[in-house]
């Protein structure tokens, strides 16, 4: 029996810099997780676009989309054409889990939360039965498929090491068909302790888990030999949650001397977790930058995004440490929650303007499917479920017109001028931070890649498109 030939595609646009800065490690875990269930049985490829020329070139048995809300169009699109082919088609991803309901007639099936197993048991039943008959779909835990016109939703799959709290178990992800670059990402953990009101990925991550030091060095050592890579960010949620862990692996990363190699951290945190002892345990790994989600300079508004344990004076404090010790503070801040004056706003451009933060970002509150930001707005009508999902992946810097806002205080223009405003405060920062910036490495890469986006979105402007 030949290889089951499976076209994996990630429904994102090419032409932004932002959905294509790093390889696609989600993907990359149901890769690695096929080859070692199925092995020889399969034969994957991986692609981003292209997909009409790549389907008539693998011709592949099965087609696997994996999707974000925000490009949620584009994957209608992709499954549109591959059930054209006669292909089944299967998608995953955070906005399948969140509105099951979105499948449509060019979906078989939509697999919920975390699909490494799921695909598995998938690709099984199609090698078995040549198809994906429905009496076989309905013994499958966390999926939902179609049935006589009807969707129909499976009981809920366990999350890999639920019990244990450990992810060793699945492989690590398979970037033989990603570009990686000299500075490149790893994922350590699933989930996050906090549930801010805006962030989506908890919701999609219930519980937090976590892969050990051991593996943490196996994967970076074969980051260091197998692509060449010295610089790693860890996208984790909060990579230092787990303080044993981390002097576990701080301990190992001293021993294998990647400092003396050159080698480059950086990683996402908690304000509150940034202590003298940790910021030195961190520098002493050649961690070179830290990521907060400070959010806002305002007591009240901070308090509605994240939660009563997250105060501003940490945030500055914590701010203050990691300059302290040579880190580079970054951090991000939200404007536009419903209840944010313009005055609260200036606290925040304030907070950013007195404190020696290297890089800063500034978003707009954006409603993502799953949060209680997007239950809000959809009582008020803002947004739907069956709303034009482009209008959650325009920029509001570049058509601040048509972003959905959920401000109920602060009109659009207003916002408009206050998010200008901290964007120019932004490039200073950023400016007297570049002589020793770890990011400098990315320069030319990143420059490049904004201006294809650039002339994509003039395009699309002009000529109409996905924004």
């Amino acid at each position: 029996m030949e290889p089951t030939r499976v076209l994996l595609v990630h429904a994102v646009n090419p032409f932004i810099e932002a959905q294509n800065r790093y390889p696609a490690l989600g993907l990359g875990y149901l890769i690695s997780m096929l080859k070692r269930e199925l092995g020889e049985d399969v034969d994957i490829r991986l692609v981003e676009w292209g997909v009409e020329d790549e389907i008539r070139d693998f011709r592949p048995h099965l087609f696997c989309l994996s999707s974000v809300s925000q490009n949620f169009n584009l994957a209608k699109s992709h499954a549109r054409v591959a059930k054209e082919a006669g292909l089944p088609v299967i998608i995953g991803g955070y906005h399948i889990t969140e509105i099951p309901e979105n499948l449509t007639q060019d979906m078989d099936v939509g697999v919920i939360g975390e699909g490494e197993y799921t695909l598995v048991e998938l690709v099984k039943v199609l090698r078995s039965t040549g198809g994906l008959p429905i009496s076989d779909l309905a013994e499958i835990e966390g999926i939902v498929f179609w049935s006589d016109g009807e969707q129909v939703m499976t009981q809920a799959r366990e999350v890999v090491g639920k019990s244990t709290k450990s992810l060793d178990e699945l492989p690590m992800p398979d970037r033989r068909m990603m570009k990686v670059r000299p500075h490149s990402n790893m994922l350590t953990s699933r989930g996050c302790p906090y549930k801010c009101v805006f962030c989506a990925s908890t919701r999609f991550w219930p519980s937090i888990r976590y892969f050990s030091p051991e593996a943490m060095i196996e994967e970076i050592k074969h980051l260091r030999d197998g692509f060449g890579v010295r610089y790693i960010t860890f996208h984790d949620d909060l990579f230092i949650a787990n303080v044993k862990r981390l002097e576990a692996f701080h301990e190992l990363v001293l021993r294998e001397g990647l400092p003396q190699q050159g080698f480059r951290f950086s990683c996402a945190s908690s304000a509150t977790r940034i202590t003298d002892d940790m910021a030195r345990m961190l520098k002493e790994m050649n961690f070179v930058s830290i990521s907060m989600g400070l959010e806002s300079g305002d007591q009240e508004v901070l308090t509605r995004l994240k939660g009563n344990a997250f105060k501003v004076e940490i945030n500055e404090g914590a701010v203050h440490t990691l300059h302290r010790h040579g880190i580079h503070p970054h951090a991000s801040f939200i404007i536009g929650e419903p209840q944010e004056t313009v005055e609260q706003m200036m606290k925040t451009y304030d907070f950013i303007k007195r404190n020696p933060i290297s890089l800063v970002n500034i978003y707009v509150l954006t409603p993502l499917p799953g949060t209680p930001v997007w239950h809000d707005a959809k009582a008020r009508g803002l947004v739907s479920d069956d709303m034009d999902w482009d209008l959650l992946n325009i920029s509001f810097e570049l058509d601040w017109q048509r972003v959905i806002l959920v401000s109920e205080v602060v009109d659009r223009r207003e916002l408009h001028r206050i998010y200008q405003k901290m964007k120019r405060l932004r490039l200073v920062k950023y400016a007297r931070a570049m002589a020793s910036h770890p990011f400098q490495m990315d320069l030319v890469e990143y420059g490049r890649a904004k201006i294809v986006e650039a002339a994509y979105r003039l395009k699309s402007r002009v000529f109409g498109g996905v924004h």
